[in-house]
């Protein structure tokens, strides 16, 4: 017969564990409640129990909580897809990088907004920050100010994926044709926007590049003020 030897002894448990715990594991295990739940779901007695294993095994691998959480920012920032072509512009390289932030934080919100709110604790979490601040240095800024860049950028794309999320959640909830479609409030009082009529809930995927370059222009001229 093939395969495993059937008198071959059972592992032990604690030999199962650790064949079959890993702190990869954990973590991505940790990054599904989390976003299906929220934080709170991510104790270690649920991962250990949706990983089939003794909750004391787990701190074989993350020896609290706060180095799970670590572990989860660190392997958010690694979803960032970093622009390789060392030849681009910084508006060039400003867009691909808020774009693949941008879909970052759609694929995980609610790890984005825990990983916002821990520092970067390894150096695959420093690697986003890094690219970002040359690239603000290679717009005409240094120091302080080039972190104030950055904030901005990471704030402008935390802030569009979540309100387009939102929005999205609020179109699917309305009949935009048809008797059920929403009223518009009195004409005289809001002309603008009975002007845009339904437009105000369409989703349009160019409004984030709309607003990106609005930000880029911004950064252009604030670069000869400074």
């Amino acid at each position: 017969m093939g395969g495993r030897d059937i008198l071959a002894p059972v592992s032990s448990a604690a030999e199962h564990d650790r064949g079959k715990l890993s702190r990869e594991a954990i973590v991505a295990t940790a990054v599904r409640l989390i976003e299906a739940e929220g934080e709170a779901a991510a104790s270690m007695r649920r991962i250990s129990a949706e990983l089939g294993v003794a909750a004391m095994s787990l701190y074989n691998h993350v020896p609290n909580k706060a180095a799970l959480l670590d572990g989860v920012g660190e392997f958010v920032r690694a979803q960032i897809r970093l622009p390789s072509d060392p030849g681009l512009s910084w508006e060039q390289r400003a867009r691909e990088l808020m774009r693949a932030f941008r879909t970052v934080v759609e694929a995980y919100p609610r790890c984005v907004e825990l990983m916002m709110a821990r520092a970067p604790s390894s150096l695959v979490g420093l690697e986003p920050l890094e690219y970002a601040l040359e690239m603000a240095e290679q717009a005409g800024f240094s120091g302080r100010d080039a972190l104030r860049v950055v904030r901005a950028f990471t704030a402008y794309a935390i802030g569009a994926a979540t309100t387009a999320a939102q929005r999205a959640q609020a179109v699917e909830s309305l009949q935009l044709d048809g008797p059920g479609r929403p009223q518009l409030p009195d004409v005289a009082q809001f002309p603008r926007i009975n002007a845009l009529g339904c437009e105000l809930f369409v989703i349009d995927e160019t409004d984030f590049e709309f607003g990106l370059d609005l930000l880029i222009q911004a950064v252009t001229h604030l670069r000869g003020t400074r």
